[in-house]
């Protein structure tokens, strides 16, 4: 085996290597690459064609793939059954103040929650669940026109 095919074999190995330990899809068209310029150091022992190979062929690799890597890269949002709890209506049942967790209860569940922004929140008064973060209701005065129950 001629030094060309030696060293693109042992690009391709370390590539091949350094993918395996990585989970973001960084080298493996040139892994790829690395493979074509060893096939075609079979066949031709110049330097120049082998390069120009590698580099295409990753190239094209990096092309072909890199649209569907990202489409199954993207995060997919489950929705869970505790979504359905926002823009619902709550009742407090310890006040909420700026900074401080309080209770609400929704549906004949007690919650923690928060308040949005700056408003107080007494016991008995009715809020609006706006937002949901972890087991905590972020909550909001419940509009005046709106009519909903618990």
């Amino acid at each position: 085996m001629a030094m060309d095919s030696i060293f693109w074999l042992v690009i391709a190995a370390a590539l091949v290597v350094l993918e395996a330990n990585t989970v973001s899809l960084v080298c493996i068209w040139f892994a790829v690459g690395a493979v074509a310029a060893l096939l075609t150091s079979l066949v031709f022992d110049h330097w120049l064609v082998q390069s120009i190979v590698f580099v295409a062929v990753s190239i094209l690799a990096l092309l072909c793939t890199r649209p569907l890597v990202e489409k199954m890269r993207q995060r997919r949002i489950e929705p869970t059954n505790a979504d359905r709890n926002i823009g619902r209506n709550a009742t407090v049942l310890e006040p909420i103040v700026p900074g401080k967790t309080g209770r609400v209860r929704l549906d004949g569940v007690d919650w923690a929650a928060r308040g949005r922004g700056e408003a107080i929140l007494e016991a008995g008064q009715q809020c609006r669940v706006f937002d949901m973060q972890s087991t905590v209701l972020i909550v909001e005065p419940q509009p005046e026109h709106s009519t909903a129950s618990v």
